[in-house]
C-alpha cells in the first residue's frame, strides 16, 4: 500500500520532561479507516492535533508523502497534506453551510479571498457527497449535531488533502447518525483512496468499519493491527482494565 504518513518515535504532549504519550511508530496507508482508541485522557486528542499540525512533535519524526493529479510524488510537511475535524467544530451564527464549507478553500483563494469555478465546484461536489448539499443555504448554527458534523467534514474534503483526522466525529450523535458518518468516512476512504484515523469510544462501530486499529494502552504503548488481530492477542481487553 500507498504509505501516506510514516511515524517513527514520536512524543506528544505539552512539555518534553512530561510528554503525554511517546515511542509511537505507525504508519497510514492511502484507501484505509483507522480507529484510534483509549482511555479518556491518554492522549487522543493531543496524537490527532500533532498529526495535523497543530501542536509540535516533542520528538521524533512525521513524514508525508502523497502523488497528486499533476504533481509527481513529493515529501511534504504533514500540516500541509492532512485536514483536521475537532470533536466540536465551531459554528458562527448568520453563516450559510456553503459558506461553512468555503472557508475550508482558503488555500486556494487569491489574495482577495475569492475563489474560483473549480473551487466552487469542490465545494457542491463535497456538500452532495456528505449527504448537505440540501442543507446549503441553511444557518449553520441551527443544525443538529449529526448535520454539522457532515459539514465539518465537507470543509475538509475541500481542501483536498489525502489524509482526514477527525477527534471523536460520531461522539454525542444518536445511532443513526453514527452510522452515516461512519459509513461516509469508510466510502471517502475507498473511492477517494484517502487515508482517515479517527478517534473514537464506540468500539462497536469501530470493528465494523475500520481497516486497521491504533490503540493507545494504559502501559503507555501504541499498539496497531487489524480489529481482529487485536482482539485475539488480547489487546482490545487492556481498554477496560482499570
Amino acid at each position: 500500500m500507498n504509505a501516506l504518513l510514516d511515524i517513527q518515535n514520536l512524543a506528544v504532549g505539552y512539555t518534553k520532561r512530561e510528554p503525554l504519550f511517546q515511542h509511537i511508530h505507525a504508519r497510514l496507508d492511502a484507501g484505509t479507516v483507522v480507529g484510534l482508541l483509549g482511555p479518556n485522557g491518554i492522549g487522543k486528542s493531543t496524537l490527532l492535533k500533532t498529526l495535523a499540525g497543530i501542536l509540535p512533535p516533542l520528538e521524533g519524526d512525521i513524514s508525508a508523502s502523497f502523488t497528486s493529479p499533476v504533481r509527481q510524488p513529493t515529501q511534504e510537511t504533514h500540516s500541509n497534506t492532512s485536514a483536521f475535524v475537532p470533536s466540536q467544530p465551531p459554528r458562527a451564527a448568520h453563516f450559510s453551510v456553503w459558506d461553512t464549507v468555503s472557508t475550508g478553500r482558503y488555500r486556494y483563494t487569491n489574495w482577495l479571498g475569492i475563489d474560483d469555478q473549480e473551487g466552487k465546484q469542490q465545494v457542491g461536489k463535497a456538500l452532495e457527497q456528505t449527504g448537505t448539499l440540501h442543507l446549503a443555504q441553511r444557518d449553520g448554527s441551527e443544525l443538529s449535531d449529526g448535520e454539522f458534523h457532515r459539514v465539518a467534514i465537507a470543509r475538509a474534503l475541500v481542501q483536498n488533502t489525502p489524509l482526514l483526522l477527525l477527534d471523536e466525529p460520531t461522539a454525542f450523535l444518536d445511532i443513526a447518525n453514527k452510522r452515516i458518518v461512519a459509513q461516509l468516512l469508510h466510502t471517502l476512504a475507498r473511492k477517494e483512496e484517502k487515508a482517515i484515523l479517527f478517534s473514537t469510544h464506540d468500539l462497536a462501530l469501530a470493528m465494523e468499519y475500520c481497516d486497521l486499529f491504533w490503540i493507545m494502552t494504559p502501559e503507555r504503548t501504541l499498539h496497531t493491527g487489524t480489529p481482529q488481530q487485536l482482539q485475539e492477542d488480547g489487546t482490545i481487553d487492556k481498554l477496560y482494565q482499570t
